[in-house]
Order: C-alpha cells, then structure tokens, then sequence
C-alpha cells in the first residue's frame, strides 16, 4: 500500500480499506500501530477504517502482542468463515470446484462428472456445485464475494468471452455471462493457466516473485505469466498459448491448424498415444502388461518408467524435450526468475526435471537461463481451481 493516500471521498477510503485488509493478509497477526506506521495514516484514521472493517466482519481481534513497553498492543487478522469465494475449473469431461474463505482456506471442495461439454452444460453443472455449498454450509449470497471460473483456452479479457477453448470445444462462449445471470452473483473468468499463476502468487512458491510463469501440461498446454508483479494477458488475452509454439516443424497437424505445435508432442494425452503406439508396434515394454492397452494412464507410464522400463522413460523424456526448447524461447523473451511446472508434470516431473534443466541450459542464453529457477508446483492439479476462487477474493484486496 502506498503511503500518505489521505482523504474523505468514497474513492481514497474504500482505497485505504483495501490497502489495510492486504496488509493485514499478508503480515496474518498486526496491530493498529504497526497499520499507522506501514500506511503512513494517522491512528485516528486507522481506528475509523479498523472499526469498520470489525463492524462488516473482514477481520476480528485475536489478543495481545508483544509490548515495546506500555499497553500490549491488540492483534488484528482476518476473520475466517466470514465471507466466501467459489472457484470452477471446467476440463475435458469434469468440473472441479472448491468453497474458499477469505483468509485462503479451503472449506469445501469436490468435482461433477460433464456429460457433455457444452457450455450450457458446463454453466448448468456450474451453478448446482455452487448452490450445493451454499446449502451445504448455509451461506448466505450477500456472503459470498463471487464466483471464479478457469478454463482451458483463449478468454478475452475485455469481452470475458471464450474466443476459443478446441479441448472442450468451445468457440466465442459466454459461460461467465450466463453463470452470473443463472446465480445473480459476480463471476470472473480466467485462462486456466493464468488461474494457477495467480494461486501461486497468492498461496503457493511465488508470493515473493514479480517475473515468473506457470506451465500446465494437461489435455493442453499453456502458460500463465506474471511481469513486474501483475499478470500479463497480451492485447486481448492470448498471451500463453504455449502450446502453440512450434517445435517441429515435421510433427503432427495440430488443432489449431498447424504442424509440429507443443500441445501434440509433450500434451499428456500425447504421451498417452505414444505410449500405445509403441506397444502396438511390439516395443518391449512392462506395459504390455496391461489387460486394456487403451486404458493406460500417464500413472502407469510414470510408474512403469521409476521401475526401470526403458520405453516408458524414453517417452516422458522425448516429450520433455520439447518443453525444453519451448522454455528456452519463453526464457529468452521474458526472462523469469522463476519457472512453476503444475498440472499433470507434477506426476512425473521429478523423473525428467534434470532433462529439462539440460535442455533449458543448452538452448536458452546463458545469463536469463542461469537466473531461473524450475519448480514443481507442490498445489499441483489443484492450482487453477483455487486460482478461480482467489480471483473474487483479490478485489476485496485491492489486487
């Protein structure tokens, strides 16, 4: 929060609100001092916004502090189980959905199966997950701040249209729109990368970062990318479409249109396909010893590959290779401090991390490609779900 933002108009105080509630969430225990003397506003003015804040139920008092002498100050923090947020992530075949408080903790979460991928489908199975926990947990609307939704493909961010999403088959979609009219709720939409990239900046490894990007390997691939502390969408939305970037050009036609594109070299359900193709053609391989050749899994590949199957490892490796060389550009380009790896690489990315370390270090530069760090995101497959619901709760924030 900048210091010295004084005033009395509806705009400088719902400002200073917003700044003393992020300050609060991020410091977790601070007294009314402590908020005086971080915002540079009087404690007069504190005691006024605090009051409020209590009187609405954002934050309580949890006890004393330790005193540098005189009264032990009053400890200030959010308050749990006050207000709500509700985050969807839509994906080939299911919804995941979790009921989120305002300090970040999870009360609820669970999944629905989609029949049909259909965006009316998809707002109708929406809109029961949500009423479900408001039943469930006798939430009151006026409680609950909004609603969140992630979604894999391209969301305009001035429309908040989907332009294009190929893996549920979603093309200029109105699923916030039609959710918020069925809910009479607010609802936000977000690429379902950008969702994990705003959950690790929120709760997970990159609450200290301003430059980094988020890769999820899943149906698709793509990236969430933060700069100088604040996401980065492009002109309209399209920025990290990673899956899109060309890797070979000889490769396999892509949905998009092209040849060779990430998304149908290192995409899980790519690995999966290699996989079969391998057996079919009598690859030696411990996953011939499936009933079911059609019902192998990323698990079993990964599985199969930290026994020792040779096949196995040399898919997961071929497909990071190709990771590799698409980091290599995103690093060059953007020069991350970081680099988060989330979704399905986290099944099996501690087998290939090295690999692709290897590969980052011999195609990037050197200077941006030494100054990056890669992580596996240890949220996981749950990123872009509680990115979903952070996404409401940010604006409370001022965020």
């Amino acid at each position: 929060m900048t210091k010295g933002k004084t005033g009395n108009s509806k705009f400088l105080k719902a400002y200073n609100e917003k700044g003393i509630l992020d300050l609060i969430r991020t410091k977790q225990a601070v007294s009314r001092a402590e908020l005086s003397k971080e915002t540079g506003l009087s404690p007069t003015a504190i005691g006024v916004i605090v009051s409020s804040l209590i009187e609405r139920e954002y934050i309580h008092e949890i006890g004393t502090g330790e005193s540098s002498g005189g009264r032990k100050p009053v400890l200030l923090e959010l308050k749990p189980d006050s207000w709500y947020s509700v985050g969807l992530d839509i994906e080939v075949g299911i919804i995941q959905y979790v009921l989120m408080d305002i300090t970040g903790r999870v009360a609820y979460e669970g999944s629905v199966p989609l029949r049909a991928n259909t965006p009316e489908m998809a707002v109708k199975a929406s809109a029961d997950c949500v009423r479900d926990v408001m039943d469930k947990f006798s939430i009151k609307k006026e409680r609950l701040l909004g609603v969140g939704i992630s979604v894999p493909g391209i969301v305009d961010s001035k429309s908040h249209r989907v332009v294009l999403a190929p893996n549920i088959g979603w093309e200029d979609a109105d699923p916030a729109g039609m959710l918020e009219k069925a809910l009479e709720l607010p609802v936000c939409i977000e690429n379902e990368a950008m969702a994990s990239a705003i959950c690790e900046n929120w709760i997970g490894s990159c609450q200290t970062a301003s430059n980094f990007v988020c890769l999820n390997i899943k149906s698709g691939i793509g990236a969430g990318i933060f700069t100088g502390g604040r996401p980065y969408r492009g002109t309209n939305g399209s920025a990290g479409e990673v899956g899109h970037i060309v890797v070979d050009e000889d490769g396999p036609r892509c949905g998009c249109g092209n040849y060779g594109c990430l998304e149908t070299l290192a995409s899980t359900g790519s690995i999966i396909e290699k996989a079969k193709k391998i057996i079919r053609q009598g690859v030696a391989s411990s996953l011939r010893e499936k009933d079911d050749i059609d019902e192998i899994t990323l698990e079993d590949i990964t599985n199969a590959a930290r026994t020792g199957d040779a096949a196995s490892a040399n898919i997961l490796e071929e497909a990071t290779r190709y990771i590799g060389i698409a980091l290599s550009n995103l690093i060059n380009m953007l020069n991350p401090s970081r680099i988060v790896l989330g979704k399905d690489f986290t099944v099996y990315g501690s087998l290939v991390l090295d690999t692709l370390r290897s590969i980052i270090d011999a195609k990037a530069l050197k200077r941006p490609a030494s100054n990056v760090e890669l992580i596996i995101s240890e949220i996981g497959e749950r990123a872009s779900t509680l990115g979903a619901a952070i996404i409401p709760l940010k604006k409370l924030f001022g965020r």
